[in-house]
């Protein structure tokens, strides 16, 4: 009996196939919706609104749940905090952390950040991020 070569090719095709699709069936356009449904729902959940508020959605999550930061200044801390969010994908639906202070966690905007790498560059060695808002 003679197997052929391409036998071992042709039986994990399937199974790459199957691997694959999900990456496939998502679209840009689908995962942008997805990144503003996290950051509408993380932030309706809030117990206050934050000034200055900067949020940083996860791009895809985990399999089961999406996750985003959520900073700025707190009126009843008196502080610049931040939330970290869990969004369960099935449900669609947002828990928060209690407010977390600066000294543990800090996001910072697209323009700083933008800003910190000009200065990485600038200086040839890794910033400690002093500045970022």
């Amino acid at each position: 009996m003679h197997i052929s070569p391409l036998r071992p090719f042709l039986l994990a095709l399937p199974v790459a196939t199957a691997l694959a699709s999900p990456a496939l069936a998502s679209s840009s356009d689908a995962w942008a919706e997805f990144k503003a449904d996290v950051e509408a729902k993380c932030v309706a959940a809030l117990p206050e609104t934050l000034k200055n508020q900067t949020v940083f959605v996860d791009e895809t999550g985990t399999e089961a749940y999406g996750v985003a930061l959520i900073a700025g200044r707190s009126e009843s801390e008196k502080a610049r905090v931040t939330f970290a969010c869990v969004y369960d994908k099935q449900a669609k639906t947002a828990q928060l952390t209690g407010p977390i202070g600066r000294e543990f966690v800090r996001v910072i905007t697209d323009k700083q950040r933008a800003a910190m790498e000009e200065r990485r560059k600038k200086n040839g060695a890794a910033d400690d991020d002093n500045g970022a808002e």
